[in-house]
């Protein structure tokens, strides 16, 4: 009996492993430049134009901390009068080698995928970035008419 336990779990487990893909894979390269687009371009260098054709209409954030916003005015607009209100005071850095991307399908056919990773936020503080937190981040990107859009985030242990 244990060993038939033992067999489930590592055949569970296996599963997990294989489902994300490689850091090589064009699927993890899309994600790494959707991440800068969202966090390099419109959080660091507080330029969220292209949001616009990133993020979905009916985006849900959900931070651990901050609590809910719905919507992609409501995003944008935290992303304006928050981050943005003092240019160049914060940033966002992806921790290199955390991020994962899983593919999902249906009927064999890609439809979104997710992506986790652990992310570091700086403060400027008279021309040196000081470390002021840590978080986990998992993003839900859904095709929409062939452009990828981020649907739901969830940003958590901070």
């Amino acid at each position: 009996m244990r060993r038939a336990y033992i067999l489930i779990f590592l055949s569970l487990f296996s599963q997990l492993v294989y489902s994300q893909v490689k850091n090589t894979d064009e699927l993890f390269l899309t994600a790494k430049k959707l991440d800068s687009l969202i966090f390099h371009e419109g959080f660091n260098q507080c330029n969220p134009s292209h949001y616009n054709t990133i993020i979905s209409d009916d985006i849900e954030f959900y931070h651990d901390l901050g609590g809910i916003t719905k919507g992609k005015e409501a995003f944008v607009s935290s992303i304006k009068n928050n981050i943005c209100s003092n240019p160049g005071k914060v940033k966002r850095e992806l921790v290199p080698n955390s991020m994962k991307v899983f593919p999902m399908y249906s009927n064999k056919t890609l439809y979104g995928f997710i992506q986790e990773g652990d992310h570091e936020f700086f403060e400027n503080n008279n021309g040196k970035w000081d470390k002021v937190g840590k978080a986990k981040f998992t993003h839900l990107w859904i095709s929409e008419n062939n452009q990828w859009k981020l649907k739901r985030v969830l940003s958590y242990d901070h």
